[in-house]
């Protein structure tokens, strides 16, 4: 395989779109419902696939705030004056603050990919999409292949 192929092309937290987490869901809950219909309420396997569907539910819903932001509460309809708005962030504050989103994108995003990952081998299972995220962006996988580089330490091959 060359270093071109788009299945060991690392995944940078910058590409994962809700979308992306949206298909894990749509892959992984049928599977887990057909199982808690298969084993009646109170087993040990329904209560499993249930907690999973849970799990895969919130983790999908905490990709997606992070993408999209927070909800902004819409302001209540007062005479009062509406809040003076907030100082804006100073570059530092605001690089921090995206590092800080793509952090919470990649590590939510992992623990998915860990949850889908044991089915790779199933109809449906997207290969290509589905990768664990190694880097928050571009000049981050950059800054790595960089420091390999000075280093003299070569790439690990895949399997």
């Amino acid at each position: 395989m060359t270093s071109t192929d788009p299945e060991h092309k690392p995944l940078l937290a910058t590409g994962i779109t809700t979308d992306d987490a949206w298909a894990i869901c749509d892959f992984l809950v049928p599977r887990l419902e057909s199982v808690q219909r298969a084993h009646g309420d109170g087993t040990e396997e329904h209560r499993t696939a249930a907690a999973l569907a849970e799990a895969v539910s919130a983790l999908v819903l905490e990709i997606e705030r992070e993408i999209r932001g927070p909800m902004r509460p819409r302001l209540a309809t007062s005479s009062a004056r509406p809040p003076a708005p907030a100082p804006a962030p100073t570059e530092s504050e605001r690089i921090a603050r995206e590092k800080q989103r793509l952090t919470m994108i990649r590590e939510y995003w992992n623990q998915l990919h860990g949850i889908v990952r044991i089915w790779r081998g199933s109809d449906g299972y997207d290969r290509v999409r589905w990768q664990q995220v190694s880097f928050l962006d571009a000049a981050a996988e950059a800054e790595y292949q960089r420091h390999v580089a000075e280093a003299g330490l070569r790439k690990a091959t895949r399997p």
